[in-house]
């Protein structure tokens, strides 16, 4: 029943927006109406009987009578005084799906799951707990809390990860619904995260569908972040396995982020070409409460309009306002609805109309921060009141139109130039370390003779004492050096160890307890010191991730590093263009650390010192089972010949990391014209 829920949440994921079908199907256990049910129950001689009664019938019963779910809110009041926990998140958490679902009351279903969680500790039954904390983000992000969702999704996983069972459908779903609220914020680096561990949790459950879900999620990530090829070739995927598993509303989905980001790229054959065939896809019967209709009407009524095919236009808008009415209440399904009416307004000149509907879309979303949705209507309105000539109010939402486009999109922008700008580069760079490696090992080899000739001409002279003392004093040096090496490598080796240690402690121990204060705080209603709590929390967290990252553990090391570097690049005003390959069965743990630590120091280096604007990083596989990492920056460069810079600590500890793989490490550097480094690490 939950699954079915969650499943038609997925349907709005990935635009922006989200919805779910009223609580549970029916079954062939309850066939009474509402007033036989609510008859029967009256017989029953005592309240725990009759709350007995109640959260049974939830097993069966498809809830959408208003009489039914007022008696169960009754009820639910009555099983928190009696203390029955089991039966009290049961009804809670239905209620919550009618309420949001059903009732369209989403005010209301966020107050009643939040006023619960007071008791959450009182329950055992781990899916229903998990059920809680999902409904109760479900609610938070209709009423466009998103980073409240977030926060109460971190509970739950946590609580989830804390149970260690991974065949819960929810534990999943929790990482998926974490991924969308995480993409409205505009949190890129987490969201993949997130959607990443989702996908790998659905392939072990073995639930190919939701895996879809979190893989189309995915591409309208890649989309958005300009990565328009990616993209597609994840679409690829949910349309031909979607279409095999004959799941329609999720290729419908599918189909409206390709038609979305046609439009973006003013692509118009395109465009109509995917809402065309997300119309012919339409597929009533699995989508219950016709959301999915709503969105491709709604899509199909701007699409046709904005490409001036008013006729189709007007045929479906005629179609829409049919079939709107349910839907109204609903915040998000309502701006796109108004959005659509905009643009066929506007097509047809009727400008007042046009700019009524679009402020209210605007109005709609602008407490949220589902900045894509904002980014549209401000172009909308932009177009409007340039068309009625009023251009104080025109320059206005263009200005916010291009302040809101340059906040999302500068950074992508740049990324692409650096990657034509250096790929040329890049080679060029590569014969150059080539032919400096050839004569440092030509060097190498005369200054070798030299030696001994030198030392074969001495040993003459001074006879056996001389050769022995040379010997043991070769010998007591290259001891001397083997020690030093093994105990820098031991060094590094027992630092990381004690890293996760405290990691750990931190979030096993020190974690648990804030996360118990903070829920004892919010007890008390003492605002302050929850604040103060939530954030000493989140800042343990992060000191935890600082200290041993868990992408390491939860995603591998391909993925680790590749967050790694979004990271840095949404975090410094630097270009990091990142090429990647997958690596993730080439080393160990200790291995994986060490290159991730590698790559940390490399960019923590570049912020510091160099004064970058453009970082290249690559890992690859090389013939001969290699991994070669190449990074490169376009900084102020050093002296190579400074050994000071040269032997500074951090360098230093970076080859270290690669001698402990048995690898080998280069460094080009020169003033003005930025520092290349290289590691050639076997597999």
């Amino acid at each position: 029943m939950f699954k079915v829920l969650q499943i038609l949440s997925c349907i709005l994921l990935f635009l922006f927006i989200d919805s779910r079908t009223s609580f549970a199907q029916a079954t062939d256990g309850h066939t009474e109406g509402p007033e036989e049910l609510l008859k029967k129950l009256v017989t029953l001689k005592s309240d725990t009987t009759r709350i007995t009664f109640l959260t049974n019938l939830l097993d069966t019963y498809k809830l959408e009578s208003k009489s039914v779910a007022d008696t169960i809110y009754t009820y639910q009041k009555k099983a928190l005084t009696y203390k029955q926990w089991e039966e009290a998140i049961k009804m809670v958490n239905a209620l919550g799906n009618y309420y949001i679902y059903k009732e369209i009351n989403h005010k209301k279903a966020y107050e009643l799951l939040k006023s619960y969680q007071e008791f959450i500790d009182h329950n055992n039954d781990n899916k229903q707990i998990a059920n809680y904390y999902i409904t109760y983000a479900e609610a938070a992000t209709y009423m466009q809390l998103f980073k409240t969702s977030l926060i109460i999704l971190n509970n739950g996983i946590d609580f989830l990860e804390s149970q260690k069972d991974s065949s819960l459908y929810e534990y999943g779903y929790a990482y998926l619904k974490a991924g969308e609220n995480s993409d409205k914020i505009n949190d890129i680096t987490n969201s993949v995260a997130y959607y990443e561990r989702a996908k790998e949790i659905f392939t072990n459950q073995k639930n190919e569908l939701m895996y879809l879900w979190a893989q189309n999620g995915l591409a309208q990530l890649y989309s958005k972040n300009g990565l328009y090829d990616r993209a597609r070739e994840a679409r690829l995927e949910v349309f031909e396995k979607g279409s095999a598993l004959k799941e329609f509303q999720l290729v419908a989905i599918a189909r409206l982020g390709a038609c979305n980001e046609a439009n973006e790229q003013g692509n118009a054959e395109e465009e109509l070409y995917q809402i065309r065939t997300a119309l012919n896809e339409r597929n009533n019967k699995s989508d219950v409460q016709g959301i999915v209709d709503i969105l491709t009407l709604s899509y199909a009524v701007s699409a046709f309009a904005r490409n001036g095919i008013l006729d189709t236009s007007d045929i479906y808008k005629k179609e829409l306002n049919a079939k709107i009415d349910p839907f109204l209440n609903n915040p998000f399904l309502s701006t796109y609805y108004y959005s659509a009416l905009s643009q066929n307004a506007l097509t047809h000149n009727q400008l007042n109309k046009a700019e009524e509907y679009a402020i209210k879309a605007l109005n709609g979303v602008k407490s949220s921060e589902d900045v894509q949705s904002i980014l549209r209507l401000e172009r909308l309105l932009g177009l409007i009141y340039e068309k009625k000539e009023d251009l104080k109010k025109a320059v206005l939402h263009h200005k916010n139109y291009s302040r809101v486009k340059d906040s999302i999109n500068n950074v992508i922008s740049r990324r692409k130039y650096a990657y034509v700008q250096t790929q040329f580069e890049t080679e060029r760079k590569d014969l150059e370390i080539t032919r400096q490696k050839q004569d440092i090992e030509l060097l190498n080899a005369e200054n070798k003779e030299k030696t001994f000739w030198f030392l074969f001409g001495g040993l003459i002279l001074i006879g056996t004492s001389g050769f022995l003392w040379v010997y043991r004093s070769h010998s007591f040096a290259k001891k001397k050096h083997a020690l030093t090496k093994h105990y820098s490598q031991e060094l590094l080796l027992s630092q990381e160890k004690e890293r996760e240690y405290i990691s750990r402690e931190l979030h096993d121990s020190v974690g648990q307890h804030l996360t118990l204060l903070t829920k004892k705080v919010r007890d008390l209603n003492q605002q302050e010191l929850l604040e103060l709590s939530q954030q000493t929390l989140e800042e343990v967290r992060a000191v935890s991730r600082g200290l041993h990252p868990p992408a390491l553990d939860n995603l591998g090391i391909t993925k680790a590093v590749s967050h790694l570097i979004y990271s840095f690049d949404e975090k410094y005003n630097i270009i990091f263009t990142p090429e990647i390959e997958l690596i993730d069965e080439c080393f160990n743990k200790e291995q994986n650390i060490n290159l991730y630590r590698f790559v940390q120091e490399a960019m923590t280096n570049i912020v510091k010192h160099a004064q970058a604007t453009e970082v290249i990083i690559e890992i690859k596989k090389k013939e001969g089972r290699t991994i070669e990492v190449y990074i490169e920056d376009n900084g102020v460069g050093f002296d190579f010949h400074d050994k000071k810079k040269l032997n500074s600590l951090g360098l230093k500890t970076m080859k270290e990391r690669i001698l402990i793989m048995q690898g080998a490490f280069y460094l080009d550097t020169t003033i003005n014209k930025g520092t290349t480094i290289k590691a050639k690490i076997p597999y």
